[in-house]
This record gives C-alpha cells, structure tokens and sequence, in this order.
C-alpha cells in the first residue's frame, strides 16, 4: 500500500474517522492496529520480523533499566543489538556478503559455486531497525527510561506514516507523543493536507515523470549521447529528491492529522553551498542517526584532525552500505566520505566553519557558483547509488564525457522546467511564504483551493503504482 495509491486513499479516511471517534488509550491501540495491517498489506509474513523486534527490544531497555551492573545492562544491550544486526544481515547483506566472498575467492585461483539464500526484502527493514536500535542504545546510556506500556512501545516502532520510507525518528521525538493525549487543531489540519499535497506534487508531478527516461539512460547507456546522459544524470537527482522527499512530506501530514508532529527530513538541501552543509540538510534523519551512533562513538572531531577525516570516512561506508548491499553503494558512500573530508580539511586550512544545524554560509556573488558545484559533485555521486554495477557506471562516466554529439529534445525540456519547479517548491517551504498565503484564506478558501490542487495532480500525475525508490531500503 503506498501513499499514492487508491487502497491508501481507502485506509487513511477510515482510519482518521476511527482515531478521532476513539478516547485516548483506544486511539493508540487502533493507531497499532492500523498500523500492522498497513504493513501486512505488503507481506503479511514480515509481520513475525517486526514482533521480534519491538519484543526483543523492549524487554532488553526493560533489563537495562532495572539491572544494577553495568556488565548485566551491556550483555542486555548486545543482545538487542546482535539481534537486529543478525535479523538485517541475513535478510539484506547475506547474499551479498556470499557473493563478494566468492568473487574474493575466484580471484585468488579458487573456482567455488557460491549458493545464495532466495530471501526477500522485508520492506522498510532497515528504517525500522535503526529505530528501534537507537532507543535501547539511548536507554542504556541514560538519556531516558523505557515505555512501561508494551503496546506504546509497538506502536512506536511500527507506526505506519514513517514506518517502510521514515524518517528515523528517536525515542525522545515520537514517544511523549504517543504516551499523552492529543488534540488535532485546524491549524495542524490545514497545515497536514498542505504537506500531503506538496509531497504528492514531489511524487507525482516530478518524481514519477522523469522515472521512464532516467531507465533509459542506465539500460541504453551506449545509444545515447553526451549530453543526453548529462541531462538525465540531473534527473536522476531530481527524481530521488522529489520522490525521497515527497514520501518524507507526506508522512509528516499524515502524522499532523494524527495530532502528531514527525522532524523535517529535508531542508533544501540543493540550496547548500558545500558537501558538509548539503549531508546536514539531506535525509536529516539518516545523517543525525549516524552523526550520533556511529560518527561520534567512532572519535567524532575529538582526536585531531587526520582522525576526523577517517570518521567520516566510515561513517559515510555505512550509509552506503544501509543504503543496499551492493559494491556501487559502498563506492557512493565512499564517494562522500572523501568529499566530506576533504572539505573538512579545506576549513580547517582556511579557518572557517560552516554554521549548525541548517544554517547556511552567507550569500555572496559566488553562492550560485558554489550550489551549483556542490549539487553537480552529489548528482554525480548519485550515479553509483543509480547502476546496478561498476561496468554501468564505467560506461555511463566514460561515454559523458567523451563529448559525443546530439542532443534528445524531450530529456532537454524536461530539465530546466522540473528543476525551476523542485527549486520553487524549496523556496516556498524555505521562506514559509506558501504557508503564509494559505493562512490568510478562510476556510472556504482553503477547501476550494486545497481541492483544485488536490485534483489537478491526480489527473496530471503519472502512473501511481511506481513505488517510493527508498521502499527498497
């Protein structure tokens, strides 16, 4: 069941109607229940996978509450975490890991007949795994005391708005959320539905549009031309944005009718003037999620500066590696970690810094030289996460650059209007000033206009049944 899809548009009414009839407790429980048949829509076997997680999980942060060893709390820990990790490894890296070792192995003379494990995907399994990892890492350090009620705690774990495409949201985020009552203001409704459609137009009328001829490009690599495969590189980025941040933004609508309210994920993160900057702004939840549980815990900035360019180094492997299990991530991630530390040591040799959070550098007459650097180096970085394998990418980099001639008009229109239109609809949510136009309608304002949009992109959009891109992950 996707966001964009009839049965959604069938389960998200009832569900509302259902919440908003319910006292408090009953509204969580129903919210639960919601929430795993959204999920057993896709398989309903995966289900065993999620109830072992939010089990072993809470019962582990339970363990390490009330244990007083510091031994006892670590061996609680590492079975929770030895138990996620198994659970992903076997069901997303095992083949991976089989075939690389067996590749190893035929390099060095040993002919083996590797046997892979036909297993599939559990949807959304790495979203909610480092969720809930993170919750009992954040217990055991203290940061705060576990849920004592089980089913808050599943509900916290499965929630259906962020469940199979996040955002990875933290304990101290979702969870104070879930264990008061709510009230659902029109503000948050207005605001909700806004956020819905501002998502569907993300999906719909970008993300889907390009879809057809960014394949294209990776299974004709060799009819096209140079600038053909260099517009579709920018649709590629263009087509993960809109549709990354088009599921993120419908999520926290949902959410908002649901009188709860989910972290941004993105924050106009083509607008950035560096690497550093555009990680910071980009799939926020990931980054803050690594910053914390991996970057920080590895040494973080604390151990000199060679240390620091390492640290990211890694971090940004593991994002890769969380992305797919696929050589081609490991290479995009890599990709990024050399940039990030590179940039690191350009401001330490320079003396600046680059603001927190999401603040950018002040503009000057260079920033659109730099945004546009920045958004080419990430957008070429894109294409190893795009290809199935190295050969592809070889492919695609070498016959880009090797200047042959002609030019596709159709990938050439698309460019320019799609990225004036990712651009505007940035600018508009950086600047609040969409929302500052919605707030000055009344109400009859805001239906008609908020149905007008609604209807304008369920019959211009593209074919609803493409799925989200990050479903995968």
């Amino acid at each position: 069941m996707v966001f964009n899809s009839l049965a959604f548009a069938i389960f998200l009414p009832i569900v509302l109607i259902g919440y908003y009839l319910l006292p408090f407790k009953g509204q969580n429980r129903f919210l639960l229940v919601a929430s795993l048949f959204f999920y057993a829509w896709w398989d309903w076997r995966f289900l065993f996978l999620l109830a072992l997680t939010i089990v072993v999980d809470y019962y582990s942060s339970q363990a390490i509450k009330h244990a007083t060893e510091k031994k006892i709390k670590l061996r609680w820990l590492r079975l929770s975490l030895g138990s996620n990790l198994l659970v992903l490894s076997i069901f997303k890296y095992s083949n991976f890991f089989i075939s690389s070792f067996a590749a190893m192995l035929t390099q060095i003379g040993f002919h083996v007949h590797p046997v892979t494990l036909q297993l599939a995907l559990p949807i959304g399994i790495s979203f909610y795994t480092f969720m809930s990892m993170s919750y009992v890492i954040d217990v055991y350090w203290g940061k705060f005391d576990p849920a004592e009620n089980f089913w808050d705690f599943a509900l916290f774990v499965s929630y259906f708005p962020h469940l199979v495409a996040g955002p990875i949201l933290r304990a101290g985020q979702l969870l104070p959320q879930i264990m008061k009552p709510r009230t659902v203001s029109k503000e948050q409704i207005r605001d909700g539905l806004a956020l819905i459609l501002l998502g569907l137009i993300r999906k719909a009328l970008i993300a889907d549009l390009v879809a057809g001829m960014v394949d294209e490009a990776f299974t004709s690599v060799h009819a096209m031309t140079s600038a053909d495969l260099l517009f579709r590189m920018w649709l590629f980025t263009i087509q993960i944005y809109g549709d990354f941040a088009g599921y993120s933004d419908i999520a926290r609508g949902i959410s908002k009718l649901f009188g709860i309210e989910l972290h941004i994920n993105f924050a106009t993160p083509f607008l950035s003037q560096n690497i550093t900057e555009l990680w910071r702004r980009w799939h926020i939840s990931l980054s803050s999620w690594l910053r914390d549980y991996v970057y920080i815990p590895l040494g973080g900035s604390r151990k000199g500066p060679a240390r620091t360019y390492f640290n990211n180094f890694i971090t940004m492997i593991v994002s890769g590696l969380w992305h797919g299990a696929n050589w081609t991530f490991v290479g995009f991630g890599a990709v990024n970690g050399i940039g990030l530390a590179i940039h690191k040591a350009w401001l330490r040799f320079t003396k600046r810094t680059v603001p927190k959070g999401f603040g950018t550098p002040k503009w000057t007459w260079k920033s659109p030289f730099t945004i546009l650097m920045t958004i080419n180096l990430y957008s070429f970085s894109l294409l190893l996460f795009r290809t199935p394998n190295f050969a592809t990418f070889g492919a695609y980099v070498s016959r880009m650059f090797s200047f042959v001639p002609g030019i596709h008009k159709g990938a050439t229109l698309f460019v320019l209007p799609l990225i004036v239109l990712s651009f505007t609809l940035d600018i508009l949510q950086y600047t609040g000033f969409g929302q500052r136009v919605f707030e000055r309608m009344n109400f009859s304002t805001q239906t008609v206009a908020f149905g007008i949009l609604f209807a304008l992109v369920l019959i211009a959009g593209s074919d609803n049944s493409i799925p989200f891109i990050y479903f995968q992950f």
